[in-house]
């Protein structure tokens, strides 16, 4: 099979060979058949089209194929489609006037011009444009011929006629009132268009006069005006229209500014829309596409808040009396937004001469609008009488100037300052926990801390201090301000955290924002501050849900548990320039006090840092509260203290803590009973897990180079009563009457830790954590610019609950041996 197809190729070619070469083809060419096209598809109502139509179409070729299609569409006038309206070149100019267009596809969707006015048969208030149009489209073939015929549709487009406003922000019945340079925005809707606004927008800006028929100018300041007379001066083919603009989109971009008006002249501004059919707006409604307006020079100006931090704010010419070296830092906000106008300038300055004066030496910057315009440096005056000016600059000239007077409390020379001023800031409702044993009113009301501070007024007290003068109660300590507490060389202040203390809760903070403590400026330059009392040092911090121990100088302000957020530090604060600094070594305790963190013995509305039982159950009271003040032995040795001064111990007096029985062989060894002493506050002392590492803060001038001296340490119920039965002879207590479990039991998880005894013998769970942690101090923070150097003194308890007595000695040795106020003289009476 195979050799008989190869002899027949063979044969084939033989054939072909022999065919001659000069034979041609005959007979007649065949011309090339025209192309036909149809419309397929077209709007369903040709009559009433919309601006946005679709075609499909097709075509055929009988001797070839359709390689694609030429179309075209004509824009008809009233009279409908013209042989004009199909021509692709002027006969006469030659010019090309309406070209067809190539495609290859069999469909597309065409955008059309709508803009005749008054579609016939619309109602009132539904009013469209239209236009007639020739749809063309022609089939072209693979030989390059097209349709001599194309195929035709005529319709109608039409669309809703788009409509605007001119917008300002204030209105009125008649002329609005604007600035000399005055920004008008303008606003549109295109209801059928799938972006609601129309396309293009143009503006007239018109004389808002009327000719009388004497000749006599007549000004238009009233929609009565304007609908008899002034209607036809809005004439939408005035030459002085601005050309058509892209319609913006934003808000902001959608401003147009005239600043050619004069000063007390009437004006029309009017505005008009053009949507993508070509439709334009007809509406001339006063107060809507045509606002009345009246030009106004002078009578506008920014509105300006200028904020200090610790002043507060205002709007308005201010004065303030602050004291001597406090921080002030002002910053501002300036709008024009009432009246449209933008603020184009700000400037600040302290003590100018002439305001007005742009070379007056006291500008701190020069005018405008970059970051240091919004805001003043820091600074602070020691003396004298001080002016922060700020003038802030329209773009229609209209200037606000705002001053804020700065009256500096001068510090008070030491020789002409009295003695010493004892200021109560412990409210009585937040006391009454110290029962009397018989009942009658609680021992730590007002009566008995008053009856215990007596001993500072007369012989053996304080020289020259008057009860009746230089004793400020808690209820009229609001009439007590810094000028006050200048005048004085110590101020001794009994306090306890309350929101109604009179004078430190204007020191709390608000919201996490800081306002300032006058005390500072006053421990720095002025004199010394004598802080005691449970949770004194917390009245300078704000109510919030914490975890302890605080310290001040942790990074992170909050910790999430359980969905809720404690409070474990404070984090960040952002400056008026935009730095960001760690809040904490702002506040009074760190800033002033000179403590790193704050604790508490039983801190009953906190938690501890990680736990998720409440403080005062980890801690409980009768275990840890403080029973005994200890004096640091270096403290002693550091100030030469001798015995009679200041008591190594000092106990709680009997009168308060009448619960526990007095040492002796009878001697109760149960821990369970009420010890109502759970404020008593402790620093630099980390009991637990902490949310970061304790840093004490250094002081060049303080003991061994540190800020805080330890004077007073706390002995703990626990510990008291170990050392009492030990001393007894019940040395096996606690395990003889509690298990290590019993101990966690009543005490609380993180009550207590291991004791080492004297001979380095190891006792778990026999001591409590709050044992040997610093209640009483020294601060030497602001020691460098005190009249004398001297160190600020701070107790974490109240005297007064302990024994009496001994406190007494205590405080006087503090006021007398270490501040070195005179002692008054003579014989008691």
């Amino acid at each position: 099979m195979r050799k008989f197809a190869a002899a027949l190729l063979v044969g084939l070619l033989a054939v072909l060979i022999g065919c001659s070469a000069s034979e041609e083809l005959t007979g007649s060419a065949v011309p090339n058949s025209r192309p036909d096209t149809r419309v397929t598809g077209q709007p369903p109502t040709l009559l009433e089209a919309g601006y946005s139509v679709q075609f499909h179409w097709t075509g055929g070729d009988p001797d070839g194929r359709i390689v694609g299609y030429q179309w075209k569409i004509s824009n008809n006038g009233l009279d409908g489609i013209s042989p004009r309206d199909t021509l692709t070149f002027d006969p006469v100019t030659g010019a090309e006037i309406n070209p067809w267009h190539y495609t290859t596809g069999n469909d597309s969707l065409f955008y059309v011009l709508a803009d005749l006015p008054g579609f016939e048969g619309d109602p009132e208030g539904f009013e469209r444009s239209f236009r007639t149009h020739s749809f063309l489209v022609r089939a072209v073939d693979d030989k390059g011929a097209v349709d001599p015929s194309p195929a035709i549709i005529t319709f109608t487009s039409t669309t809703i006629v788009p409509t605007c406003q001119a917008t300002y922000p204030s209105s009125a019945p008649g002329a609005i009132f604007v600035p000399a340079k005055v920004n008008l925005g303008y606003e549109g809707q295109d209801a059928d268009f799938e972006l609601g606004v129309p396309t293009h927008v143009r503006f007239l800006w018109t004389d808002a006069q009327y000719e009388d028929a004497s000749g006599n100018l007549i000004d238009i300041s009233t929609r009565y005006q304007y609908e008899t007379y002034g209607q036809e001066l809005i004439d939408f083919d005035d030459p002085d229209w601005s050309p058509w603009q892209r319609y913006a989109t934003a808000e902001s971009d959608r401003k147009i500014s005239f600043d050619e008006g004069l000063d007390g002249s009437l004006y029309f501004f009017a505005v008009q829309v053009r949507d993508t059919a070509g439709a334009v707006s007809i509406g001339k409604s006063y107060a809507r596409e045509v606002l009345n307006l009246r030009i106004a020079a002078g009578q506008f100006k920014p509105a300006v808040r200028v904020v200090e931090t610790y002043l507060g704010t205002t709007d308005q010419i201010r004065s303030d009396n602050i004291p001597a070296g406090q921080p002030l830092n002002f910053s501002w906000s300036a709008s024009a937004e009432r009246y449209n106008g933008e603020v184009v300038s700000m400037r600040h300055g302290w003590d100018l001469a002439d305001v007005d004066d742009i070379n007056d030496p006291g500008w701190s910057v020069p005018a405008g609008l970059t970051d240091q315009n919004r805001f003043a440096e820091e600074t602070s005056f020691m003396n004298g009488e001080h002016t922060f000016w700020l003038r802030v600059v329209d773009d229609s000239g209209g200037v606000e100037v705002l001053r804020w007077s700065i009256s500096i409390i001068p510090f008070v020379s030491r020789e002409n300052q009295l003695n010493m001023v004892l200021l109560d800031q412990v409210q009585d409702d937040s006391t009454g926990r110290w029962p009397q044993y018989e009942g009658g009113p609680a021992m730590d009301q007002e009566e008995y801390r008053n009856a215990y501070w007596r001993f500072l007024d007369g012989v053996g007290g304080i020289s020259e201090f008057s009860w009746e003068r230089d004793r400020v109660d808690q209820d009229e300590a609001n009439q007590f301000a810094y000028e006050d507490l200048v005048r004085y060389k110590v101020a001794l202040i009994p306090a306890r955290a309350h929101l109604n203390q009179a004078i430190f809760a204007d020191f709390i903070p608000q919201n996490g924002v800081d306002r300032f403590v006058w005390l500072t400026p006053y421990q720095e330059r002025a004199g010394n501050l004598f802080l005691v009392g449970e949770q004194s040092m917390e009245s300078f911090l704000e109510q919030n849900l914490y975890m302890v121990p605080i310290i001040f100088d942790c990074p992170v302000a909050g910790y999430v548990q359980d969905g809720v957020t404690y409070t474990i530090g404070f984090g960040t604060k952002e400056l008026a320039d935009g730095t960001e600094i760690d809040r904490g070594p702002l506040l009074y305790p760190y800033a002033t006090a000179g403590i790193s963190s704050l604790d508490w013995s039983v801190p009953r509305t906190k938690w501890i840092y990680g736990r998720r039982a409440r403080a005062n159950e980890e801690r409980r009271l009768s275990c840890v509260g403080i029973k005994q003040l200890k004096l640091a032995e270096d403290f002693r040795a550091h100030h030469n203290i001798g015995p009679a001064a200041i008591a190594d111990v000092i106990n709680t007096s009997p009168l308060m803590d009448w619960r526990d029985p007095l040492a002796g062989a009878g001697l109760d060894s149960a821990l369970a009973t009420s010890f109502p002493f759970p404020g008593d506050e402790f620093v630099n002392g980390i009991i637990s897990e902490a949310p970061s590492t304790l840093t004490p803060q250094s002081c060049e001038d303080g003991y061994n180079g540190q800020c805080i001296e330890t004077m007073f340490t706390g002995v703990a119920r626990f510990d008291w009563m170990r050392e009492t039965l030990w001393d007894y002879g019940d040395d096996d207590w606690p395990y003889n009457r509690y298990s290590l479990g019993d101990l966690k039991e009543i005490c609380g998880e993180m009550a207590l830790s291991t004791y080492v005894g004297d001979d380095g013998t190891l006792y778990p769970l026999a001591t409590a954590r709050t044992t040997g942690q610093t209640y009483g101090y020294l601060s030497y923070k602001t020691l460098a610019d005190k009249p004398v150097p001297l160190a600020d003194v701070y107790w974490g308890f109240d005297p007064y609950r302990f024994d009496h007595e001994q406190t007494k000695k205590a405080i006087m040795w503090v006021l007398s041996d270490y501040l070195q106020l005179p002692v008054e003289a003579g014989t008691p009476r």
